[in-house]
C-alpha cells in the first residue's frame, strides 16, 4: 500500500521539525479519538483534520524553520485562544511547537479537544 498524501508531507520535513510534526500529529490523533466525524486529509499539501459539515475545516500541521505550527481554522472561537494561541486574523489561530522546547502534548490535546467540541456543536 502506498503512502497518503498525508503521511507524505512528514517525510518532506527536516529532522528536527519530521520529529516535531509526527508528535503533533500522534497527539493530535489521541485527542481525536474515535470520532467518525473527523477525517484525516490534505489541504493546501497540509496535513489536515476535518470536521464533516459546513466549516469543516478544524486543524492543519505546518513545518516551519525550527518550529510545527498547529493552525486551528477557528482558533479565534476556542475558549482563552488570547492567552493560548497566536494570530490576529479573522478566525484563524496557531500553537508554534518549537523543536528545541519541551514538547506542549496536554496543550494539544486540550486545544483539539475544544476544537472538537466547537465543530461538533455547529
Amino acid at each position: 500500500m502506498s503512502e497518503s498524501l498525508f503521511d507524505q508531507y512528514f517525510s518532506g520535513l527536516d529532522e528536527a521539525e519530521q520529529r516535531v510534526a509526527l508528535r503533533v500529529r500522534d497527539a493530535v490523533r489521541d485527542a481525536v479519538g474515535d470520532n467518525l466525524h473527523i477525517s484525516e486529509t490534505t489541504k493546501w499539501n497540509y496535513p489536515a483534520w476535518v470536521y464533516e459539515g459546513k466549516n469543516g475545516n478544524m486543524c492543519s500541521i505546518m513545518g516551519a524553520n525550527g518550529y510545527v505550527r498547529l493552525q486551528f481554522f477557528r482558533g479565534a472561537e476556542l475558549p482563552q485562544a488570547e492567552s493560548r494561541l497566536e494570530g490576529t486574523g479573522k478566525g484563524m489561530r496557531h500553537l508554534k511547537v518549537w523543536c528545541d522546547r519541551e514538547f506542549p502534548a496536554e496543550s494539544i490535546r486540550s486545544l483539539v479537544s475544544d476544537a472538537v467540541s466547537l465543530h461538533g456543536a455547529s
